[in-house]
């Protein structure tokens, strides 16, 4: 049987079926020699090779980024694998889900590449496996978008980032409660926040409510579990009082709330909460997570009472249906990937998972309109089945102590992005402006697409950072995608490389370019430099042949033509942000110059001849480059135009300019 499958894995177990998914790629199945809740399908090593970018996770809930050359061994529980063939090849090879197993890529003892099968359930057991999805193309992102595509439609119960609309709080500037007070949050604490934000002229448009709020009860054995759906006695059981005090005082306009996919870490008291069935489970990890996570119970004890399926959809519409009658307007549903710890006897993980993820959004959409924050998700049997929701958070935490976790923090969410990016909506977690890599993350949030909020706590802020983010009205310069690695370090390892990571992304007038310095050797009495270089041409899909580039950390434009490059060098854990701007009849759009993605503030241009109308997310300077004056303006005024450098800035009165050249 001659495939594209055969071709990059040519000595792989024979298969019992090939489906080619037109116009793009294939689908593998295998019939197994016995009947089990797991299988070690051998693949064999690919094919040639040059380099390789992967995602793999080290704990169930988050995944972790890497990439190398030839001899990059494939870790347990990859789940998304891109090879850079030669003459400008490239190939994706994709861990799926069936109705009974969940598969992912690893090496085996005999150094070989295998697909792991697993139910996770001792009783879900199957001899066939449909597990692998591979393709090839000449253009990585052509390929990734339509391979996520022809996945979405073989799979039958995901779909498409693009097809599913965000939550509107992306576009407002957010404050979560987690790194400010952790679980000791009151009300009186949320209003000594909300006043320092408000004391420093810069207020969040709408907040999360994290783990603190709710009523349970630590146990014995060490997990806390949900004794009630009333909220705890540091907010009077009721949240209304706290809703309309953030509302009325300091204009939030959304409001959402922490709650974990079991209810709480360790589940439902049973004795507290008769109504829903649960059932007292010892979590069981996957052999691969035994050996890199086994310190999972630790933090959250032995045991979990896990709600019975049949009771799930129910649970959340109770809870979410009290949340809304207090003013509620969404929630942040955290550790999600737990549940495949506790399938035995449920059916396997991918089913029991199905039926938590139909009950989680099905809740969120009808008493939220699907406002959802989904959390320590990142399993391919979370993203494959989430249908309604678009949002997730796509690395692992902000951790303040840690330096080495600040790079690698950009690199996952940006790498996360490129595959599973085409799912969901990649969220790159909360910051802390005031923190010595405040502005390295603020750096990243700007042009990454996602939200934009942080955990600061009173009195802890750097206002002007969080001015070059957030507008004067709380929205966000939000760029219009998903920023994910250039073609240049798309298959490079910014972390233990001395390489930059490169994001691009766009805006409606021009893209945005982000370079950070990820790199942090522990044991180095000076951290390294990186060199690195940019160009228009970075940008992908961004039209035109001449350019103005304007780099934010310099506050400098120059012109450039696409195939132009510009060396930069990169301070240890340093960044810089470029907006690249085409240039259209003489004029080029670079936007708001103070903030970190310029063009952001756009929200839309259309262009019809001399007759240019824009529209602005606030008021404020716009910057230009023009080789003439408007010969008229309406919604603003032109402050100043330098004949000869072209440099024009407008002074926007209002969000509707409509410019006569």
């Amino acid at each position: 049987m001659s495939s594209l499958f055969n071709s990059l894995f040519p000595v792989a177990k024979a298969v019992d079926d090939i489906r080619d998914l037109t116009p793009l790629g294939e689908v593998i199945t295998w019939k197994t020699d016995s009947v089990g809740d797991s299988h070690a399908i051998e693949l064999g090593a690919p094919a040639s090779f040059e380099r390789a970018s992967l995602c793999h996770r080290t704990q169930p809930f988050w995944m972790s980024p890497k990439a190398g050359g030839p001899e990059l061994v494939i870790p347990p529980e990859t789940q998304f694998l891109f090879l850079q063939m030669a003459s400008d090849r490239f190939a994706l090879v994709v861990p799926l889900i069936d109705d009974l197993f969940r598969c992912s890529l690893q090496t085996g003892e005999n150094g070989q590449v295998e697909l792991w099968a697993e139910s996770g359930d001792t009783g879900a057991v199957g001899d066939k496996v449909t597990g692998l999805y591979v393709a090839e193309g000449d253009d990585p992102y052509r390929l990734v978008e339509e391979g996520a595509r022809a996945v979405a439609e073989f799979l039958g119960r995901a779909r498409l980032r693009r097809e599913k609309p965000l939550p509107p709080f992306v576009d407002l500037f957010g404050w979560c409660t987690w790194d400010a007070f952790y679980k000791e949050v009151s009300q009186e604490k949320v209003r000594e926040g909300l006043q320092s934000f408000r004391d420093g002229g810069v207020q969040p448009r709408y907040l999360v409510l994290d783990d603190g709020w709710q009523s349970y009860e630590m146990f014995p054995t060490g997990e806390g579990r949900l004794t009630g759906l009333a909220p705890n006695k540091k907010f009077g059981g009721d949240l209304s009082e706290t809703v309309s005090m953030s509302r009325e005082e300091f204009g939030i306009e959304q409001f959402l709330v922490w709650h974990a996919f079991t209810g709480y870490w360790g589940g439902l008291d049973a004795e507290a909460m008769p109504g829903y069935r649960t059932r007292r489970m010892k979590r069981k990890l996957s052999p691969s997570m035994e050996k890199t996570a086994p310190w999972l119970n630790q933090p959250w004890g032995a045991y979990v009472a896990t709600i019975d399926p049949e009771d799930i959809a129910r649970f959340f519409h109770d809870y979410h249906r009290l949340l809304r009658s207090q003013g509620v307007d969404g929630v942040k549903v955290d550790v999600q990937t737990q549940i495949e710890t506790l399938a035995e006897g449920f059916g396997g993980r991918v089913k029991l998972m199905q039926r938590y993820r139909e009950a989680l959004e099905g809740a969120a959409q009808v008493h939220f309109q699907g406002n959802l924050i989904n959390c320590m998700a990142l399993s391919n049997d979370v993203i494959y089945q989430t249908a309604a929701s678009s949002l997730t958070r796509s690395s692992d935490d902000f951790y303040p102590n840690k330096p080495k976790s600040h790079g690698r923090h950009l690199v996952a969410n940006a790498l996360v992005g490129v595959w599973f990016g085409q799912f969901i909506h990649p969220d790159w977690d909360m910051f802390q402006s005031a923190h010595p890599m405040g502005a390295f993350h603020a750096a990243g949030r700007a042009i990454s697409g996602g939200p934009v909020y942080v955990s600061d706590k009173p009195g802890a802020h750097d206002f002007e950072l969080l001015k070059k983010l957030v507008l004067p009205n709380g929205r966000v310069p939000r760029a219009k995608d998903v920023a994910i690695p250039t073609r240049d370090t798309l298959f490079q390892d910014p972390i233990e490389e001395p390489v930059a990571l490169k994001v691009f992304n766009r805006n409606a007038a021009n893209g945005v370019l982000g370079l950070f310095n990820c790199r942090y050797i522990e044991e180095a009495e000076t951290q390294p430099s990186v060199e690195t270089d940019f160009g228009p041409a970075d940008v992908e899909g961004l039209e035109g042949e001449a350019f103005v580039v304007y780099t934010h950390m310099e506050r400098r434009w120059r012109r450039m033509n696409r195939a132009d490059r510009e060396p930069l060098r990169l301070a240890p854990q340093g960044y810089e942000v470029v907006t690249v701007a085409p240039v259209w009849d003489g004029v080029a759009v670079i936007g708001a110059p103070d903030l970190f993605n310029s063009g952001g503030v756009i929200e839309n241009l259309s262009r019809r001849g001399n007759r240019w109308e824009c529209q602005l997310k606030s008021e404020g300077a716009i910057l230009l480059i023009a080789d003439r004056e408007p010969a008229s303006l309406e919604g603003g005024v032109v402050e100043r135009h330098d004949r000869e450098s072209g440099e024009l800035v407008l002074q926007a009165s209002q969000c509707d300019l409509v410019i006569l050249w």
